[in-house]
């Protein structure tokens, strides 16, 4: 039998050159495809996820020390959500050619590309219900909402009133069945128009933002945790106002607020406010492969709100930026 072909060495992305307001996006046919090294695995991809970080990263993510500290080395690919088909592992690996995976990528760079480079642990098989893109919608969402309810973390546990921000969103879509999984009272926001989606999603309370202020909703009724994707725009200190004494609030790191961060450590560390948690989200192949199962059981499902090709990704961009999507964005390759 002759050999399998070797992959190709070039492969198509989409990458920025500088960081900054006028960063422009633009499709490269023939970028190198980085060589695969021991325990990693070469993955033809076929759809990636569309997340806020990517135009935060290529746009300039906090001040001049946040972006040295987390800022991608230019040129960068974008893109964290990945979902496709193993072209190449290792002899014995878990993974062999042909698989259908997924992953979210480290630093949230690399995704929007044609061919990816993957350390084996950061995998996960998608499950035969799901397509490439519906694959692709997961990782990044469905882990840090998985990590944000941890022990380490929120705590959620059955019975538990749990509040999550931005419940439409592709993180809260994720947050609210995830909590709702662990057997939690699960409340959201959103708007009036997404209330009956999200109550699809497991909710069971919900707050339309621009009808009526939630911590006045809910202040006879605290929660045990509060999720809060959101945490500008007064979020964090509104959220404080309706969370137990006892109960954990996670900070879901959409800009890099350090000093707030250490105020509410500081804070929770010496018993004058609840314990205030970030979360930072890692890849990590087990616990996605713990929401596949999940989602193969039809407890959890991804959202999506639209797809478009790989060389729209600007507009894709766009799009998140603007905000108000129910679910996620994702292009196909």
């Amino acid at each position: 039998m002759a050999a399998a072909a070797a992959p190709a060495a070039t492969r198509t992305a989409v990458q920025y050159d500088s960081v900054g307001a006028g960063a422009a996006l633009r499709v490269v046919p023939d970028a190198p495809v980085p060589p695969r090294k021991q325990g990693q695995v070469l993955v033809e991809n076929k759809a990636a996820g569309v997340n806020p970080i990517d135009y935060k990263l290529r746009v300039g993510f906090g001040n001049r020390i946040a972006q040295a500290l987390a800022g991608p080395k230019l040129p960068a690919i974008p893109g964290g959500d990945v979902a496709g088909v193993v072209l190449a592992a290792d002899e014995g690996s878990t993974f062999k050619q042909g698989d259908r995976v997924m992953a979210l990528l480290q630093n949230f760079v690399g995704g929007y590309a044609s061919k990816v480079v993957v350390p084996e642990s950061w995998l996960a098989r998608i499950p035969d219900s799901l397509s490439f893109e519906q694959a692709a919608a997961m990782p990044l969402a469905a882990l840090t909402a998985w990590q944000a309810r941890t022990l380490e973390l929120a705590r959620v546990k059955a019975g538990d009133r749990v509040l999550v921000h931005a419940g439409s969103g592709g993180m809260g879509t994720f947050a609210i069945q995830l909590a709702k999984e662990r057997g939690a009272v699960v409340a959201t926001t959103c708007s009036a128009h997404n209330a009956e989606f999200v109550k699809e999603l497991g909710a069971d309370e919900v707050c339309d933002y621009a009808a009526e202020a939630f911590e006045q909703k809910w202040a006879a009724n605290p929660f045990d945790a509060v999720l809060d994707t959101i945490v500008l725009k007064g979020y964090e200190q509104r959220s404080l106002q309706v969370l137990k004494r006892s109960g954990t609030y996670v900070h879901f790191m959409p800009a890099p607020t350090f000093g707030m961060i250490a105020k509410g450590f500081l804070r929770g560390a010496l018993g004058l406010g609840p314990r205030y948690r970030v979360v930072l989200v890692q890849p990590n192949g087990k616990q996605l492969s713990q929401i596949a199962a999940l989602v193969a059981e039809g407890k959890v499902r991804p959202v999506i709100a639209r797809t478009l090709p790989l060389a729209q990704a600007a507009e894709a961009q766009e799009a998140i930026a603007k905000g108000h999507t129910r679910g996620k964005i994702v292009l196909t390759i």
